[in-house]
């Protein structure tokens, strides 16, 4: 995209995190079955989910305060080293009875990216001298970013896989990890970019200014309406989501019979899809208003996974699923500028942060009433609700966002 190549810096963050993401596809397709596999459970290939939401409800708000307040770049940096160490311990893992060390690395990664995520969205801002008329432009680049890694990380883990077994194929995905550090090493912030003093204050003074940070940042979600539209749609869109993650998997091998292969197929159509939608969204955003675009993206990704319950047919799976990341990469493209653009540099991490915990929170209660309640209500009719509830985050994003509109590239609220 044109903003790659007139944003030296930019480029760097997003081709690390090409590479990055590619690697977490590595086992991101492997793990759930790994364990389903290993245990026979399906609370506890649930709970592989749900390890990995804990940190982003317990912590996100609150890391979203220090993100505010360290270099975001170098926060960025020691969590990648972070994540890769803790990855490498998967190699550890060969038996039902070491089962706990999938369970100890999802949720050391989890805790880590809960500072990482944010100060991501929080920098690229930074990146762009704060020219809103770039932010859809930037976030579409890093979509851009998530629909080529699901094309091509499932698929070549598969070979890794295959040709360097399990051992090579964690210490490859480790190494994308590194690699992501190096890029952000190589960014050269703008001189406009805030560089958060050291304090002299006493543990209790910090404590107290940290708690200070984290109310201001909660006030400002409840008082801007376009923020309530928003939690308020990825709260209702993130509890069918939580269903749907745990029970996708038991559909596939239940429903299906079949395996991570039909997955990992699903995962790459999906990616075809948001890849499309990624280049296209610049000039979808231009013509629709933001409520219409995100109900219409909503909408029909609900009424594609209903489709795709009632029609386990692989081919037409296939199709609806490509249609589905059509449709959703621009709700994603949407949901992170007006997250940028809604609020003052100093507020995003927090923003964010917050906006983290929040679809986190929804999405594990979803996860535990799927795992939970799938054998009295069935899978498919809890499926079905999942759709049932997509469609209602459109429904919502439609009336509560009705004032957004976009202008010259950036988002904007009209009075």
């Amino acid at each position: 995209m044109k903003v790659l190549i007139q944003r030296r810096n930019l480029f760097l963050l997003w081709l690390g995190q090409l590479v990055s993401l590619s690697g977490d596809w590595f086992l991101t397709i492997a793990l759930p079955f790994y364990v389903y596999r290993l245990t026979g459970s399906v609370l506890q290939t649930g709970l592989t989910f749900m390890l990995e939401l804990l940190p982003r409800i317990f912590l996100g708000s609150v890391a979203g305060v220090f993100v505010d307040r360290w270099d975001r770049r170098r926060t960025m940096i020691a969590a990648d080293l972070i994540r890769a160490a803790a990855v490498a311990l998967l190699i550890l893992v060969r038996t039902s009875s070491l089962v706990w060390v999938i369970y100890l690395v999802v949720f050391l990664q989890a805790i880590v990216t809960q500072f990482f995520t944010p100060a991501l969205l929080t920098l690229v801002p930074s990146l762009l001298d704060n020219n809103e008329e770039e932010f859809v432009a930037a976030n579409s680049a890093l979509s851009l970013n998530e629909a080529v890694t699901r094309l091509i990380g499932p698929p070549l883990g598969g070979v890794l896989l295959g040709i360097i077994g399990l051992t090579g194929t964690v210490l490859a995905d480790s190494a994308t990890y590194l690699f992501s550090a190096l890029m952000l090493a190589l960014i050269t912030l703008p001189s406009a970019v805030p560089i958060v003093q050291k304090s002299t204050r006493s543990f209790g003074q910090a404590f107290s200014a940290v708690w200070h940070d984290w109310l201001a940042g909660l006030r400002l979600v409840v008082q801007v309406q376009t923020l309530r539209g928003i939690f308020l749609t990825m709260g209702i869109l993130m509890l069918g989501q939580g269903i749907f993650n745990v029970l996708l998997v038991i559909f596939i091998t239940t429903y299906m019979h079949e395996g991570t292969t039909v997955y990992s197929w699903l995962i790459t159509a999906q990616g075809i899809g948001s890849l499309i939608g990624a280049v296209f969204m610049s000039s979808m955003s231009k013509r629709l208003r933001i409520n219409y675009l995100l109900a219409q993206s909503l909408v029909v990704t609900g009424v594609a996974m209903a489709l795709v319950i009632s029609r386990p047919a692989l081919l037409i799976m296939i199709v609806l699923i490509v249609l589905v990341g059509f449709f959703f990469v621009g709700f994603v493209v949407i949901v992170q500028t007006l997250l940028q653009t809604s609020v003052e540099e100093s507020y995003r991490g927090r923003v964010i942060g917050s906006f983290e915990a929040t679809f986190s929170l929804a999405m594990l209660v979803g996860m535990l009433l799927a795992s939970t309640t799938g054998a009295l209500f069935g899978t498919i009719l809890l499926l079905y609700a999942s759709a049932a509830l997509t469609i209602l985050a459109g429904l919502v994003a439609l009336f509560m966002l009705r004032r957004v509109e976009m202008k010259k590239g950036a988002v904007v609220q009209t009075t």
